[in-house]
């Protein structure tokens, strides 16, 4: 049980929090009451502008997506979150240092983060001349390990000793500078993107099985790259569903896409804020907007005066 000091007691005996008392008073100190005005003004100079627009974006985005469960797998994914980082206090810690301030917030920015996602997938399409251009230029995932060292010289002596038999992912575990020596040098399966070019062109140019005869320089040293898995790319229709994800998942990486997609379901959501004092609190979200509409306005303008004056 708490222990409480002889002055806390007496602060504690002054303040007393409402609970049957008028319905407008949040709290009393001894003769002086705190209102619900009281707070949701302090509370609106702190954090109003920030919670007004996540109520909005997640009100705004309930009404496109209709009935669902994102609050509950939201809540559910926090609990398991505490679970695997070893308790409440932990969490906590991690994420305040990404800028929230509590559970509950955090919560909410993940239900909001799941509706965005349900509501943007339903307005983005690929026609299927997109899809089997991208097919066309996709390439599966492979499966690599490696070793780095900083040294040439230090390189290409591993790389004799593995050809004479010695084991790479021991030598990766002894000699290897990066964090994957201690998984035998394996970094997993990997795609075009992914990996610095020149690590990148060297790794994909290698069949299933081989490891690069020189060290391949990158900006963090010397490898020696072993491909392990190099899978053949399936036809159309195998890969079709694979391709389409891939290619939403690339879409909704664009943060330029992103504040397009957004402004608009905003501007469709009719969206009024009754209070002064929070009514600029979307203009981040709808004033890019027109000025993207305003400068296309003007590019068209352009357009037909330098069309005019080529045609006299």
């Amino acid at each position: 049980m708490k222990k409480f000091t002889a002055s806390a007691l007496a602060l504690l005996a002054t303040v007393t929090l409402a609970g049957c008392a008028s319905s407008d008073t949040v709290a009393t100190v001894g003769e002086n009451t705190i209102t619900k005005d009281d707070l949701y003004e302090s509370m609106k100079a702190s954090v109003g502008e920030s919670t007004i627009q996540r109520l909005i974006l997640t009100q705004a985005l309930e009404n496109l997506v209709g009935e669902n469960e994102y609050k509950k797998q939201a809540e559910t994914e926090v609990l398991a979150t505490i679970e695997s980082v070893g308790g409440v206090d932990t969490l906590l810690g991690l994420i305040q240092q990404m800028g929230f301030t509590s559970q509950e917030e955090y919560t909410s920015q993940i239900h909001l983060n799941l509706l965005m996602d349900d509501a943007l997938r339903a307005r983005t399409t690929f026609t299927d001349e997109e899809v089997q251009a991208f097919y066309e230029e996709y390439e599966p995932n492979i499966t690599a390990s490696h070793i780095l060292v900083e040294d040439k010289a230090v390189a290409e002596d591993l790389i004799k000793q593995i050809n004479d038999g010695a084991d790479f992912a021991e030598l990766a575990a002894e000699h290897s500078t990066d964090g994957s020596a201690s998984n035998g040098g394996s970094l997993g399966s990997f795609g075009r993107g992914q990996m610095v070019a020149e690590f990148e062109e060297a790794a994909f140019a290698l069949k299933e099985g081989e490891m690069t005869q020189t060290p391949v320089e990158t900006e963090y040293g010397f490898h020696i790259i072993l491909l392990t898995e190099k899978p053949e790319k399936g036809t159309f229709e195998e890969e079709e569903e694979n391709i389409r994800e891939m290619m939403m998942t690339e879409k909704l990486s664009d943060s330029a896409y992103l504040d397009e997609q957004m402004t608009a379901i905003l501007r469709e959501a009719d969206i009024s804020i009754k209070d002064a004092d929070l009514k600029s609190a979307m203009d981040a979200f709808l004033v890019e907007e027109e000025v993207i509409e305003e400068d296309a306005v003007e590019d068209a303008a352009s357009d037909e005066a330098a069309t005019e004056e080529s045609a006299e």
